[in-house]
């Protein structure tokens, strides 16, 4: 983060700090549960894309005012707008620079490799395998987000399925090895030195240009994200074999959360918890879209894409499975140890039928 964007997130964090002590009791009607006026700010998901646009921007601008009367209000700031890289929120959240926040769930691995237990690299391939995956490991989640970051998990939602986008024509998997691909995360890493190819971690805003000018062959992201971005601008060919989900949480600094009346709290959980669902709903029908519009229509989001669809085989299926399970799933271990293993298998694994290797 620059320091001129540093400058900036400081003066907005004082002033969402200077809101939030001005907590005072205003009067409302009944049905708003009498809460006291509060008002808050949020780092929101990346402007161009649906979570912000279709989801997070109608709840805090509308949805949030309305629920309470008009007593509670969160503004809301895309976290490209407002400078920050995805990766820098949860150290955001819990030094209390932010008060409130949504991101990818992932770029919290670094820091614990938890956090990437609902979403490794090809383990669940349906929508519905990831939320018995998220409702199995929730309770775990949010443990460890409270005592090792002092920050609390509010809500937990899949994006789109997480596939490739080349530009290079390919016909399946095994034209991946060699390749030069852009991921995001340590599971996609893996991954991909499963598939034999050669990986390249970047931001999101930094693909387009790298796909231009050939520093990467493939690139891996979502499959509305990427045609929101533009990508079939530059890239040809979409392989829609799922890698993953990229889950994105919304959570709210502890020492913030603790300092709000009891009332407000609960009608925060509530609401979130209704954000998370609508957020899910949006996962179901942008997916299926985003192939459309990549691909050749129809699109609600503007004009397809072009991209020609390459079909995920059998072999590629099985393919699939196997690096999980000899790649993905003991790396991770690796980095994750035996308490957290064993916590993972009694947990995602026996929902999902998976094992862990515990070391």
């Amino acid at each position: 983060m620059s320091t001129k964007d540093l400058g900036r997130l400081a003066r907005w964090a004082a002033a969402a700090a200077a809101c939030a002590l001005g907590i005072s009791l205003g009067q409302g009607p009944a049905e708003a549960h009498q809460l006291p006026q509060t008002n808050l700010r949020t780092i929101a998901y990346t402007s161009n894309l649906y979570l912000w646009f279709d989801v997070e921007k109608k709840f805090f601008e509308q949805d949030l005012p309305a629920a309470s009367g008009g007593r509670v209000r969160i503004e809301a700031m895309p976290h490209d707008l407002a400078g920050i890289r995805g990766p820098e929120v949860l150290g955001l959240l819990q030094n209390g620079t932010l008060q409130l926040a949504s991101q990818n769930l992932s770029y919290m691995a670094g820091d614990d490799p938890r956090f990437e237990g609902i979403d490794l690299a090809g383990f669940a391939i349906t929508t519905e395998a990831v939320r018995k995956a998220t409702e199995a490991y929730r309770p775990v989640l949010q443990r460890v987000a409270l005592e090792k970051f002092n920050t609390r998990l509010l809500g937990i939602a899949p994006l789109p399925r997480q596939v490739f986008w080349c530009r290079i024509p390919i016909t399946g998997l095994a034209d991946l090895k060699g390749k030069r691909v852009r991921v995001f995360n340590a599971t996609l890493s893996d991954f991909m030195a499963g598939v034999g190819g050669t990986t390249i971690t970047m931001s999101f805003v930094e693909v387009v240009p790298a796909l231009q000018r050939g520093l990467a062959d493939c690139a891996v992201t979502g499959t509305t994200s990427g045609y929101s971005a533009k990508w079939p601008e530059v890239t040809s060919h979409l392989y829609p074999l799922t890698v993953g989900w990229s889950m994105v949480f919304w959570a709210a600094n502890e020492t913030t959360w603790r300092g709000l009346p009891a009332p407000v709290q609960a009608f925060l959980a509530e609401q979130y918890r209704k954000l998370e669902a609508s957020a899910w709903e949006a996962q179901a029908k942008y997916d299926a879209e985003g192939v459309a519009c990549a691909t050749t229509g129809p699109c609600t989001l503007g004009q397809p894409g072009r991209m020609t669809l390459v079909p995920v085989s059998a072999a590629d299926e099985a393919e699939r499975t196997r690096i999980l399970n000899a790649t993905v799933l003991p790396n991770w271990a690796r980095r994750c140890g035996r308490a957290c293993v064993e916590e993972w298998n009694a947990t995602v694994g026996a929902a999902l039928g998976l094992r862990a290797p515990v070391n």
